[in-house]
């Protein structure tokens, strides 16, 4: 059972670094679209309330960046599975692991909820430019 240390506590990965650089990769091309769509909503001078259909995007985003700093993939946990390797995903038959594996996960989805809410009432108190 690999472990690492984050934030403290230990950490017990279910995928790879190249599946964390996945994650990351996908959660940056999303924060940018995400920043794309603000960019428009805000020249063009739409209503405020507009700008709370970003929020999908920025969660998205933010998953992305949490799963890839947690060592964790949220959709392999909810599958009792991991991907350390180049194969194919395995299941995780330890029940101490999947349990930690899971902790992990309801971790991640808080932060990145909280992450993505906070930024999305940045994005709808930001002033109109014309």
């Amino acid at each position: 059972m690999p472990s690492n240390i984050i934030d403290g506590q230990a950490c017990i990965p279910n995928i790879s670094t190249a599946e964390r650089l996945k994650r990351l990769a996908f959660g940056v091309m999303m924060f940018l679209l995400a920043l794309a769509v603000l960019t428009i909503l805000v020249f063009t001078g739409v209503s405020h309330w507009w700008r709370l259909a970003i929020f999908p995007l920025f969660i998205s985003a933010t998953t992305g960046f949490f799963q890839w700093r947690d060592k964790t993939c949220v959709g392999l946990a909810a599958r009792g599975s991991r991907k350390l390797g180049v194969g194919a995903e395995e299941r995780i038959v330890e029940p101490e692991e999947l349990a930690h594996v899971r902790r992990q996960v309801r971790k991640v989805n808080l932060e990145s909820s909280l992450t993505a809410i906070v930024i999305t009432l940045i994005a709808f108190i930001l002033p109109v430019i014309r």
